[in-house]
């Protein structure tokens, strides 16, 4: 069952797409809502009423109402510059998430940095086998096969998507290698 939205959950909700820190979001934003506004207010005008006697009874007849070249121009340049905003809006609102990314993860070392990056772009059992590497630091590939609990074959299948993908290098080490982070 979902959950109803406050007034304040809605804002937040807003605020979080829409960057307000960039003042030329901002802007943009009340160009936007004020342009929508004025073309509402001026495409709901009434025409002229007139009231006509008939039997001592007044009876309202509106007027057709046409608009004048100053009004055609008027939506014109309301709507281009709501158009504009709107366009402002969406193509400079995007979080950028690779800064917050990097910030985030600024007192790793750039390797193992470089490798947790590459952690949360895998899935499954890469994920985990990848996770072994990086906890283990040139670990022996048939500690990863204790670790993992995988299968002799699952886990060479594995390090060879990892070395295919150029996030591990195999060194060979006696009859076994040893699996590196590149």
């Amino acid at each position: 069952m979902k959950k109803s939205l406050g007034a304040k959950d809605l804002m937040v909700q807003m605020t979080r797409k829409i960057n307000m820190g960039t003042p030329g979001i901002l802007i943009s934003a009340v160009i936007l809502i004020i342009s929508v506004l004025l073309l509402i207010d001026r495409l709901l005008t009434t025409g002229p009423v007139q009231l006509i006697l008939e039997d001592g009874k007044a009876v309202p007849v509106e007027g057709a109402l046409y608009f004048s070249l100053y009004d055609a121009l008027f939506f014109i340049i309301t709507a281009w510059l709501g158009g504009m905003s709107f366009l402002y809006i969406i193509m400079f609102s995007k979080e950028k998430e690779i800064p917050e990314l990097k910030r985030d993860i600024a007192g790793i070392p750039e390797s193992k940095s470089t490798s947790m990056l590459a952690v949360n772009l895998l899935e499954g059992d890469e994920k985990l086998l990848f996770q072994k590497v990086i906890d283990g630091d040139m670990v022996l590939q048939r500690d990863l096969i204790l670790k993992t609990g995988f299968s002799e074959p699952k886990v060479s299948r594995l390090l060879d998507r990892l070395e295919k993908k150029g996030l591990i290098m195999r060194q060979r080490n006696g009859m076994g290698n040893r699996i590196l982070i590149k």
